[in-house]
């Protein structure tokens, strides 16, 4: 009967479609099939016929959908907060027009190093209705047995595959060279780059733990008999019966990556794993990610290995609504601008700007007719606007522009640049945002944002201003938003936060004077929180209203801080708090 139930489904699906004049392309015509084969030659196929017919549906009837690296397209990609790299991909939706693709409750898995998917140049692009997942995860997993002198002792269940090899620990993809499909499938190690401890029953970072970063080394290891391994580390440490995860050493292959595209729509898409960032937009004008999961496939602890959305240099509008983020290994979004410093000044009109962070290089905004703004590289505080008369490229680091205008007196090397652009409006609404580690998300956008009728569990900062021009070079500081009708359960049982919203921001010099984030007004909230620790931390802000917001004690976990307020507010104007 089930089976009945799906076949109308998908057939009601499929004269709807063809009412509408679309044309639905079905990928089981095309080769594919559910099951264990690969489906990558096939959806090739069908994307090229949806790409003679603009408005297409790429149909996929319920079932199980793998995608190997063998037949994937090579593509060299710059991704914001992401490592740069040649990327295997499979799908490759380039130049596209009016795509649907819909998975009807499918489930796509991807074997090996591979990246699912790249939106480059495309419009009116609508993912809808399947899930994403790893053959095998990015990341590691493991037991901790017993602490000894100089290390842990654990034990690695079969779905991690590991070998130790000239005495140090790899995890692997557990696959023979014999068994290898092509040459291109030799890769076979997964490279891991910090270890964190989780609480397998409450399914979160264990309590107040911090990273063991490695430093690109693999830990030295003995055999302990069995899957029982003895790692070595000194200083770390771990609560037997707790799980210890392996965080790999890159950000290799985000699930989504959207580049210099509009009107992407993301609908009941489930992210389960990813080697990265589960959705990063970039320069991209209208993004929405509406009823979708970002969780943990059964057995596992965590789901993607950095955020679980991440926008940079953005436009229209960025909408997240009634969504699920959970145990990604960083935050649930990040939406910010690009700062690039000056470091050379050829004239009073020309100069060399560099992008500082690697994670940034290759990302191009600095064009003809570009609108800037140029800000104290410590102090964060705007010193001109400009345009950018001419750009040239000269590496993926280093660009020369020159100006309309003269840099002032006062300007030049160790300053930053940011374009000044149609600032994204941000509507954050009815998501859960639980069990990740760090922070829950990232408010760094200068179009009016609107935070409202969240679930908030994250063990560091809830909300987190922030904004840059030292390290990560991103551009902030929020000019109208508002944080209304949340609930905030207990945040602030780890270490990546001062309080459960904190404004903050980069400012080295003149902090008497930067006032970075402005209007923000928190109000209606619940705060459930278990010690006497800070629900508000700001400096550097001009405008704050706090108002209406209830203060709920709670038994859940040990008491850690005590302050005799729950506010710390330094260098700021016009705060209104009303407790």
């Amino acid at each position: 009967m089930r089976t009945k139930i799906m076949l109308i489904g998908a057939l009601l699906f499929v004269w709807s479609a063809s009412c509408l004049g679309s044309k639905t392309v079905n990928i089981l015509d095309y080769g594919a099939s559910s099951g264990g084969s690969d489906c990558v030659q096939a959806l090739q196929k069908a994307l090229e016929e949806c790409r003679h017919y603009p408005g297409s549906t790429l149909f996929f009837p319920k079932g199980d959908y793998h995608f190997y690296p063998d037949y994937g397209k090579d593509k060299y990609v710059f991704v914001s907060n992401n490592d740069e790299g040649l990327k295997r991909v499979i799908f490759l939706l380039e130049d596209f027009r009016e795509l649907t693709i819909e998975g009807d409750g499918s489930q796509f898995v991807f074997h090996g190093f591979v990246n699912p998917f790249i939106v480059e140049h495309s419009s009116n692009i609508l993912l809808r209705n399947f899930s994403v997942d790893c053959s095998r995860s990015f990341h590691s997993e493991s037991i901790i047995l017993a602490n000894h002198a100089r290390g842990i002792d654990i034990e690695i269940p079969e779905n991690y595959p590991y070998r130790i090899n000239n005495g140090v620990l790899l995890f692997t993809d557990g696959q023979r060279e014999e068994q290898r499909k092509t040459t291109v499938s030799k890769v076979s190690v997964y490279p891991y780059g910090s270890l964190l401890e989780y609480d397998p029953v409450k399914k979160e970072t264990a309590y107040m733990v911090h990273d063991y970063y490695l430093d690109g080394n693999p830990l030295p290891a003995d055999s302990l008999g069995g899957r029982r391994v003895r790692i070595y580390l000194d200083g770390l440490t771990g609560t037997p019966g707790n799980v210890m995860t392996f965080a790999p050493s890159h950000r290799n292959y985000p699930g989504f990556i959207l580049t210099d595209s509009r009107n992407i729509k993301f609908e009941e898409v489930t992210i389960y794993h990813s080697g990265g960032m589960g959705i990063v937009g970039q320069r991209t004008d209208n993004v929405s990610v509406l009823r979708c999961r970002v969780t943990p496939s059964e057995g596992r602890l965590v789901s993607c290995t950095a955020d679980a959305t991440h926008f940079s240099n953005c436009t229209g509008k960025i909408e997240l609504g009634n969504n699920l983020f959970e145990n990604q290994k960083d935050d649930a979004t990040n939406i910010h601008g690009i700062y690039v410093q000056i470091v050379a000044v050829e004239a009073p009109d020309i100069v060399v700007t560099e992008l500082k962070h690697s994670q940034q290089f290759g990302f191009d905004f600095l064009k003809e007719g570009k609108e800037i703004e140029i800000v104290g590289g410590k102090s964060l505080i705007t010193k001109s606007r400009n345009k950018v008369l001419e750009a040239e490229r000269i590496n993926k680091s280093l660009t020369r522009i020159k100006l309309t205008e003269p840099l002032p007196v006062g300007t030049g090397m160790g300053d930053a640049i940011a374009e000044i652009r149609a600032y994204p409006e941000i509507h954050i609404y009815g998501n859960t945002i639980r069990r990740n580690r760090a922070r829950g998300m990232l408010l760094n956008c200068r179009g009016k944002t609107v935070v409202e009728n969240n679930y908030f569990h994250n063990p560091g900062a809830a909300i987190l201003f922030e904004g840059d021009a030292s390290f990560w070079f991103e551009q902030g500081g929020v000019s109208d938003c508002v944080i209304r009708n949340n609930i905030f359960d207990n945040c602030l049982y780890g270490v990546w936060g001062e309080a459960v919203i904190d404004v903050a921001a980069g400012i080295h010099e003149e902090r008497e004077k930067s006032r970075y984030n402005k209007n923000i007004r928190i109000t209606d909230n619940t705060f459930r929180t278990f010690d006497k620790g800070l629900l508000l931390h700001a400096y550097g802000v001009d405008g704050l209203v706090w108002k209406n917001n209830k203060i709920e004690r709670t038994t859940d976990y040990s008491p850690v801080r005590t302050y005799e307020s729950p506010f710390k507010i330094s260098d700021s104007d016009h705060i209104n708090i009303q407790e």
